[in-house]
Protein backbone atom coordinates (compact mmCIF):
# COMPACT_ATOMS: atom_id res chain seq x y z
CA UNK A 1 0.00 0.00 0.00
CA UNK A 2 2.84 2.13 0.95
CA UNK A 3 4.59 1.25 -2.59
CA UNK A 4 1.66 2.03 -4.05
CA UNK A 5 1.07 5.70 -2.46
CA UNK A 6 5.15 7.06 -3.39
CA UNK A 7 4.26 5.40 -6.86
CA UNK A 8 1.50 7.80 -7.53
CA UNK A 9 2.78 10.38 -5.61
CA UNK A 10 6.09 10.21 -8.22
CA UNK A 11 3.92 10.42 -11.32
CA UNK A 12 1.94 13.35 -10.10
CA UNK A 13 5.20 14.97 -8.98
CA UNK A 14 6.82 14.02 -12.88
CA UNK A 15 3.31 15.20 -14.38
CA UNK A 16 3.15 18.48 -12.50
CA UNK A 17 7.41 19.26 -13.41
CA UNK A 18 6.15 18.47 -16.84
CA UNK A 19 3.17 21.34 -16.79
CA UNK A 20 5.52 23.95 -14.97
CA UNK A 21 8.28 23.37 -17.65
CA UNK A 22 5.46 23.50 -20.90
CA UNK A 23 3.91 26.76 -19.21
CA UNK A 24 7.55 28.22 -18.78
CA UNK A 25 8.58 27.45 -22.72
CA UNK A 26 5.52 29.16 -23.78
CA UNK A 27 6.04 32.09 -21.08
CA UNK A 28 9.97 32.48 -22.53
CA UNK A 29 8.82 32.08 -26.61
CA UNK A 30 5.80 34.98 -25.63
CA UNK A 31 8.44 36.62 -24.27
CA UNK A 32 10.78 36.38 -26.88
CA UNK A 33 7.78 36.95 -29.80
CA UNK A 34 7.27 40.33 -27.70
CA UNK A 35 11.01 41.60 -27.70
CA UNK A 36 11.38 41.01 -31.45
CA UNK A 37 8.27 42.70 -32.47
CA UNK A 38 9.47 45.65 -30.14
CA UNK A 39 13.24 45.73 -31.64
CA UNK A 40 11.33 44.74 -35.30
CA UNK A 41 9.33 48.24 -35.20
CA UNK A 42 11.90 50.68 -33.48
CA UNK A 43 13.90 49.66 -35.92
CA UNK A 44 11.12 50.01 -39.09
CA UNK A 45 12.46 51.22 -42.25
CA UNK A 46 9.74 53.05 -44.77
CA UNK A 47 10.42 51.31 -48.10
CA UNK A 48 8.12 54.04 -50.20
CA UNK A 49 6.24 57.19 -49.54
CA UNK A 50 3.30 55.63 -49.95
CA UNK A 51 -0.46 57.34 -49.12
CA UNK A 52 -0.52 55.56 -45.59
CA UNK A 53 3.36 57.09 -44.39
CA UNK A 54 1.82 60.47 -46.27
CA UNK A 55 -1.80 60.59 -44.04
CA UNK A 56 0.53 59.79 -41.12
CA UNK A 57 2.96 62.50 -41.59
CA UNK A 58 0.35 64.88 -42.31
CA UNK A 59 -1.81 63.71 -39.05
CA UNK A 60 1.60 64.83 -37.20
CA UNK A 61 1.76 68.47 -38.52
CA UNK A 62 -1.54 68.37 -36.93
CA UNK A 63 -1.25 66.69 -33.93
CA UNK A 64 2.39 68.58 -33.18
CA UNK A 65 2.16 71.79 -34.85
CA UNK A 66 5.51 71.17 -36.00
CA UNK A 67 6.67 72.22 -39.97
CA UNK A 68 9.44 69.50 -40.54
CA UNK A 69 9.09 65.75 -38.96
CA UNK A 70 10.69 62.77 -38.86
CA UNK A 71 8.77 59.70 -38.85
CA UNK A 72 10.40 57.39 -36.18
CA UNK A 73 9.02 58.22 -33.16
CA UNK A 74 9.76 60.30 -30.13
CA UNK A 75 12.92 58.96 -29.59
CA UNK A 76 13.67 59.76 -33.42
CA UNK A 77 16.10 57.10 -33.52
CA UNK A 78 16.65 54.69 -36.23
CA UNK A 79 18.00 51.25 -35.35
CA UNK A 80 19.77 49.83 -37.76
CA UNK A 81 22.22 46.60 -38.25
CA UNK A 82 24.93 46.62 -40.02
CA UNK A 83 24.61 44.65 -43.54
CA UNK A 84 21.14 46.41 -44.07
CA UNK A 85 20.98 46.83 -48.02
CA UNK A 86 18.26 49.66 -47.43
CA UNK A 87 17.22 51.17 -45.03
CA UNK A 88 14.63 54.38 -45.02
CA UNK A 89 13.31 57.34 -42.94
CA UNK A 90 10.45 59.58 -44.23
CA UNK A 91 10.78 63.16 -43.60
CA UNK A 92 7.86 65.29 -44.00
CA UNK A 93 7.52 69.95 -44.12
CA UNK A 94 5.01 72.37 -44.82
CA UNK A 95 4.54 75.86 -46.15
CA UNK A 96 4.58 78.13 -43.18
CA UNK A 97 1.45 80.19 -44.57
CA UNK A 98 -0.57 76.75 -45.82
CA UNK A 99 -0.02 77.76 -49.30
CA UNK A 100 0.06 74.42 -52.06
CA UNK A 101 3.43 73.85 -52.99
CA UNK A 102 5.34 72.44 -55.80
CA UNK A 103 8.77 69.47 -55.95
CA UNK A 104 10.92 72.69 -55.99
CA UNK A 105 9.51 74.80 -54.01
CA UNK A 106 10.38 73.26 -50.55
CA UNK A 107 14.25 71.84 -50.57
CA UNK A 108 15.51 70.13 -47.30
CA UNK A 109 19.14 69.72 -46.26
CA UNK A 110 21.02 66.88 -44.26
CA UNK A 111 23.95 67.76 -42.47
CA UNK A 112 25.49 65.31 -40.21
CA UNK A 113 26.59 66.60 -36.03
CA UNK A 114 30.20 67.24 -35.97
CA UNK A 115 33.07 64.83 -34.67
CA UNK A 116 32.25 64.91 -30.86
CA UNK A 117 34.88 61.51 -29.83
CA UNK A 118 32.17 59.38 -29.45
CA UNK A 119 29.79 59.86 -32.47
CA UNK A 120 29.87 58.01 -35.99
CA UNK A 121 31.49 60.38 -37.33
CA UNK A 122 34.55 60.25 -34.90
CA UNK A 123 34.55 56.21 -35.10
CA UNK A 124 34.24 56.37 -38.97
CA UNK A 125 35.56 59.35 -40.15
CA UNK A 126 33.71 61.99 -42.30
CA UNK A 127 34.37 59.81 -45.85
CA UNK A 128 33.01 56.61 -44.39
CA UNK A 129 29.82 58.25 -42.56
CA UNK A 130 28.94 60.21 -46.26
CA UNK A 131 28.55 56.74 -47.74
CA UNK A 132 26.09 55.35 -45.41
CA UNK A 133 24.06 57.51 -47.23
CA UNK A 134 22.44 56.82 -50.43
CA UNK A 135 20.50 61.11 -49.90
CA UNK A 136 23.31 63.65 -50.79
CA UNK A 137 24.50 65.40 -47.55
CA UNK A 138 25.27 69.19 -46.98
CA UNK A 139 23.10 70.54 -50.30
CA UNK A 140 19.96 71.45 -51.30
CA UNK A 141 17.56 68.66 -52.38
CA UNK A 142 13.78 68.73 -53.52
CA UNK A 143 11.31 66.40 -51.54
CA UNK A 144 10.13 63.77 -53.50
CA UNK A 145 6.55 63.94 -53.45
CA UNK A 146 3.74 66.88 -52.74
CA UNK A 147 0.32 67.19 -51.73
CA UNK A 148 -1.18 70.87 -50.95
CA UNK A 149 0.99 72.33 -48.32
CA UNK A 150 2.79 69.17 -47.12
CA UNK A 151 5.89 67.73 -48.90
CA UNK A 152 7.54 64.55 -48.52
CA UNK A 153 10.54 62.72 -48.70
CA UNK A 154 13.06 59.29 -48.26
CA UNK A 155 16.45 59.54 -46.47
CA UNK A 156 17.86 56.74 -47.67
CA UNK A 157 21.33 54.77 -45.65
CA UNK A 158 23.40 51.24 -46.65
CA UNK A 159 24.80 50.19 -43.97
CA UNK A 160 27.63 47.76 -45.04
CA UNK A 161 28.65 44.81 -43.37
CA UNK A 162 31.01 45.46 -40.45
CA UNK A 163 29.82 48.99 -39.81
CA UNK A 164 31.22 49.63 -36.11
CA UNK A 165 28.69 49.95 -33.59
CA UNK A 166 27.78 53.77 -33.09
CA UNK A 167 25.36 56.96 -33.15
CA UNK A 168 25.17 59.63 -34.99
CA UNK A 169 22.63 62.87 -35.09
CA UNK A 170 21.34 64.03 -38.51
CA UNK A 171 20.04 67.31 -39.02
CA UNK A 172 17.05 68.32 -41.37
CA UNK A 173 16.72 71.75 -42.35
CA UNK A 174 14.15 73.26 -44.33
CA UNK A 175 14.16 76.36 -46.69
CA UNK A 176 10.90 77.61 -48.77
CA UNK A 177 12.78 78.87 -52.61
CA UNK A 178 9.79 81.64 -52.58
CA UNK A 179 10.89 84.04 -50.39
CA UNK A 180 14.33 81.82 -48.90
CA UNK A 181 12.93 81.97 -45.71
CA UNK A 182 13.32 79.40 -43.22
CA UNK A 183 10.91 76.82 -42.74
CA UNK A 184 12.36 75.28 -39.97
CA UNK A 185 15.05 72.29 -38.64
CA UNK A 186 14.38 69.15 -36.74
CA UNK A 187 16.65 65.62 -36.71
CA UNK A 188 17.21 62.08 -36.02
CA UNK A 189 19.67 59.79 -35.06
CA UNK A 190 21.25 56.88 -36.73
CA UNK A 191 21.86 54.09 -33.97
CA UNK A 192 23.58 51.21 -35.91
CA UNK A 193 23.50 47.95 -33.72
CA UNK A 194 25.22 45.02 -33.03
CA UNK A 195 23.71 42.26 -35.32
CA UNK A 196 22.24 39.79 -32.58
CA UNK A 197 19.66 37.28 -32.75
CA UNK A 198 16.89 38.78 -33.91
Amino acid sequence: MFFYKSRKAAIELSIGTIVIIVLAMTMLILGLVLVRTIFVTSTESVNNLDEKIKNEISALFTDTGDDVLIKLGADKTAKIKPDTDSFGIAIGARTLDGSPTNRERLKYKLTLEEANGKNCMSKLGQKSMANLFTTSLSKQLSFDSFQGANAFARVQLVIPKGTAVCTQKVFVDVTDTKDNSIVGGNFFIIEVIKSGFF
